[in-house]
């Protein structure tokens, strides 16, 4: 029992210093947006390691840019930050299709943006899908705090604006 107890105790003063020293350097804790510059309806779309490896950051129901062109805000992960390559999985299909019919892409992408200054900011992973089954990440740090303006670099269309952006913009 004493084993156990031992344990235990190693295990919780393991976790707790890991989470006293922050996020690994180089990553980021973001939630994924996601901005859709297609007619292609995106039902679902995950973000792995270079590897392959899932990071539990995904993103479903990416509407085409007639409909609005956002997806829903997905919360959080830590993820590789800005400079460093990720891989974009996503599937692309008809609304009334069968899943079997839907086409799966993937692209592995570097991670643009800042990397937050502010540990307890809010960031967003902006995933951005374009023609030709292209794609660009960047890294948001800090939305803006209640009262103030809106990050310039989150979409239009996260504001009811139907604004067309291009890859690298």
């Amino acid at each position: 029992m004493r084993m156990i107890v031992r344990m235990f105790i190693v295990w919780t003063l393991g976790m707790l210093a890991a989470c006293a020293t922050g996020q690994p350097r180089g990553y980021v804790d973001a939630s994924a947006w996601s901005a859709n510059y297609t007619e292609d309806y995106i039902p679902r779309f995950w973000i792995q390691t270079v590897d392959g490896k899932d990071t539990g950051l995904a993103g479903v129901q990416v509407q085409e840019f007639s409909r609005g062109g956002k997806g829903g805000r997905e919360c959080c992960s830590l993820i590789s930050g800005v400079d460093q390559t990720i891989k974009i999985v996503w599937r692309v299909g008809g609304r009334q299709d069968d899943e079997s019919q839907w086409k799966t892409y993937s692209r592995d992408v570097v991670v643009k943006g800042a990397m937050p200054t502010r540990k307890d900011a809010y960031n967003i992973l902006m995933v951005r899908f374009f023609s030709d089954h292209q794609v660009e990440v960047e890294v948001i740090p800090d939305r803006g705090e209640p009262g103030d303006a809106a990050s310039p670099r989150v979409d239009k269309l996260f504001y009811s604006q139907r604004v067309m952006r291009h890859m690298g913009e």
